[in-house]
This record gives structure tokens, C-alpha cells and sequence, in this order.
């Protein structure tokens, strides 16, 4: 299992981005332990980024919904949230 780490920028948009959307609590809760168990589950739409971001990786929340993340050997930092305009 890889360890969970953020930035304080995830935790300040992760903190807004919940009381926008209460209805996404479970399915992000749910997404994050999966990158915790397995990043490339393929339930989670993990796939690699491009451009400026080509050394992150992102996720689908929901459908206009991502996660952009950081993949090592031994964690995932979680480095945004937010609709796909706002974090890409």
C-alpha cells in the first residue's frame, strides 16, 4: 500500500471543493483509498498527463471531476482537486 501525502493547496481546494459538492464526499474518499491500494485500479481512470503537467497523473472523480497527483515507489501526492478547467 503506498502512502497518502498532500500539499496545502490540495488540503485548502479538497476543503472547498467538499462543501461545493457534499453528494462527491464517498465517491473521493472511496477514489483516494483506491490510489492508496492500487493507482492503476481501473475503476480509478488514472492516466498521465501532458503538456506543463507531464510529470503528474490524474483521476476521475466524476465525470467533469479530477484529482491531479504525484506517483513514486512509495506514495501518492495528491496535488489537486477540481473540475477538469480548474486543475488542468
Amino acid at each position: 500500500m503506498l502512502r497518502i501525502e498532500t500539499t496545502p493547496r490540495f488540503e485548502r481546494r479538497l476543503i472547498a471543493f467538499l462543501k461545493s459538492h457534499p453528494d462527491l464526499r464517498e465517491r473521493t474518499r472511496a477514489l483516494i483509498d483506491r490510489l492508496a491500494e492500487n493507482p492503476f485500479d481501473p475503476h480509478n481512470k488514472t492516466h498521465k498527463l501532458s503538456g506543463k503537467l507531464k510529470e503528474f497523473w490524474g483521476v476521475e472523480i466524476a465525470w467533469s471531476y479530477r484529482i491531479v497527483f504525484l506517483l513514486t515507489d512509495e506514495s501518492v501526492t495528491l496535488i489537486n482537486i477540481g473540475s477538469h478547467d480548474e486543475v488542468y
